[in-house]
């Protein structure tokens, strides 16, 4: 297991708002950014528009180039604000690896939401999975950080374009972003993970004591179940996986688990987290094939599943010991569920 700390503020911060970063003027931040892939900005670049500006045989086309860089640069000068609210920026992982995040709501208590892998009803994956429960959480008062995982969304692949190469490292995104919280100076810090996003905050809340409370909804044990039987990657080490079931007697503080009872394997999994984590613990069972998000922002389910979880964030310890809400009665949570056999139903399961 890599369960190595990357050390107060190691996060690095790139903001697509004002201001300035390190020696970097405003000007060249937006104009690097404005020619970046990573925040997959339209082309052509700036430094193409300047070319067609002075191209003499495209005078119009050129008059009109300078004139879309003049506004790439002075609106979002004008629009943005101290705070930089709501606007993507950059975070970077001990190992290097840059993505992209976001920030919403003001205040001292932070919940950080960690999203999960593509399923055949939520695909693509991003922090965007989250808009409708992040805005809720805002309501409530709390400041919410969310990001793309490698591989996801925004935010670029480091060993393939195939985002299941990359889970194994996902837990460092964690990491970071707890130290980007730290520094901006969080009083209080929560965890919320959906599949793999849970996974690994069962990982990394092992070691990092910042966290006072995490969840983990429709989370597998340990992912992937293998590598891709053609990754580049199958004979390092044997593909590390994300492993948060042999980590999660170490987590101190209050946890929660949620899952669907007909969810593939994730009730089974969430219920192996419930036996073996410490006190104080509660495990919620849905009548349900829904999965991660899909429950949050289900019109059946997800009233009372986001309750669930603000309760939990108002008071972590007001669970008593070992708590179970089991609300599918036909559903024996110790019933043991095999891993997929193929990779097609794997990627499925996250």
């Amino acid at each position: 297991m890599r369960l190595a700390a990357s050390g107060p503020y190691a996060a690095r911060r790139l903001h697509i708002g004002a201001g300035t970063i390190g020696d970097v003027t405003m000007r060249e931040r937006l104009l690097k950014l404005l020619d970046s892939a990573l925040l997959k900005l339209a082309p052509p670049s700036p430094h193409r528009l300047l070319q067609l500006a002075d191209n003499q045989w495209m005078p119009f086309l050129g008059a009109i180039a300078a004139i879309a860089l003049a506004l790439a640069i002075v609106v979002p000068l004008a629009l943005a604000t101290k705070s930089d609210q709501n606007d993507p920026f950059v975070l970077q992982s001990a190992d290097g690896a840059r993505f992209v995040a976001e920030l919403n709501g003001d205040g001292d208590t932070w919940v950080l939401l960690g999203h999960m892998f593509p399923t055949k009803r939520t695909k693509p994956t991003h922090r965007g999975i989250w808009d409708k429960f992040a805005e809720r959480l805002v309501a409530e008062g709390y400041r919410v950080l969310r990001w793309d995982f490698r591989c996801h969304g925004d935010t670029p692949c480091v060993y393939s374009d195939r985002p299941i190469e990359d889970v194994p490292e996902i837990y460092l995104e964690w990491e970071a972003a707890i130290d980007y919280a730290v520094e901006e100076g969080a009083e209080k810090i929560y965890g919320i993970g959906v599949s793999m996003g849970g996974t690994s905050l069962m990982q990394v809340a092992a070691y990092r004591d910042e966290l006072v409370a995490v969840s983990a909804i429709s989370s597998p044990n340990i992912f992937p179940n293998k590598p891709p039987k053609d990754s580049d990657r199958a004979d390092e080490d044997g593909f590390d996986k994300l492993d948060g079931l042999s980590t999660v007697a170490d987590i101190d503080v209050p946890k929660l688990y949620i899952a669907g009872a007909r969810n593939q394997c994730s009730y089974w999994q969430s219920n192996r987290y419930f036996k073996a984590a410490g006190e104080p613990v509660r495990f919620v069972l849905y009548e349900t094939d829904l999965h991660g998000t899909e429950i949050l922002d289900d019109e059946e389910f997800g009233p009372d599943a986001v309750q669930e979880v603000l309760d939990f964030l108002a008071d972590p310890y007001g669970i008593i010991g070992k708590e179970m809400r089991n609300l599918a009665p036909g559903a024996d949570p110790d019933h043991e569920c095999f891993p997929p056999k193929d990779e097609d139903d794997e990627r499925d399961e996250d």
